[in-house]
This record gives structure tokens, C-alpha cells and sequence, in this order.
């Protein structure tokens, strides 16, 4: 993989599919009744540990910038447990790429 995936075309297109194919609102303020704006696409399992899964669908879900930094702690870039839910919840539809 490039040095920074998130320059990529690519990428540029994913994540503009990701925000049209969720309304641009944040997926997991939804699960709540909350109608808030999305402005980042985030890889459920993260890049760095799941690089193969960088442009899976099912691996990509919109977020809200509060909802985004809830999935990462960001003193150890480890997945929170509200990320740990959200892999959870997309592993079935992923197993083909464990």
C-alpha cells in the first residue's frame, strides 16, 4: 500500500460512495435517533491492522467528528470499545476476508 492511502483517487471515490450510501449521517448517532452530519468515512477494522480491507463496503461507515474519535483512543491508537461494538456488529459481513 502507498505511503498515504488517503490521497488516493480511490479513496477520494470510496469515501464520497460510503457518504452518499449513508445519507451523510453519522451511523452510529443514528442507532440513537440522532439525524447528525457525517463528515468522515472510518474503517471499521482499522487500516493499519486490515490494510487488504481499505475499500470493503462493509468495513467503511460514516461518522460524525465526535463519534469518530470515540472509536480511537488516540493515546495508544487502539480500538475503544465502542469500536470493538461496531466490529462486532460488521464481522459477519466480513468473515471472507479474515
Amino acid at each position: 500500500m502507498m505511503s498515504n492511502p488517503y490521497r488516493d483517487k480511490r479513496w477520494t471515490r470510496k469515501r464520497d460512495a460510503i457518504l452518499r450510501r449513508d445519507d451523510y449521517e453519522c451511523r452510529n448517532c443514528r442507532r440513537y435517533g440522532k439525524h447528525t452530519l457525517a463528515s468522515t468515512v472510518h474503517h471499521v477494522y482499522f487500516l493499519k491492522d486490515y490494510p487488504k480491507m481499505w475499500l470493503v463496503n462493509d468495513n467503511l461507515i460514516s461518522l460524525c467528528n465526535d463519534c469518530h474519535n470515540k472509536m480511537h483512543n488516540r493515546t495508544n491508537d487502539e480500538a475503544t470499545e465502542l469500536a470493538i461494538y461496531w466490529q462486532n456488529k460488521q464481522a459477519p459481513h466480513l468473515k471472507k476476508y479474515f
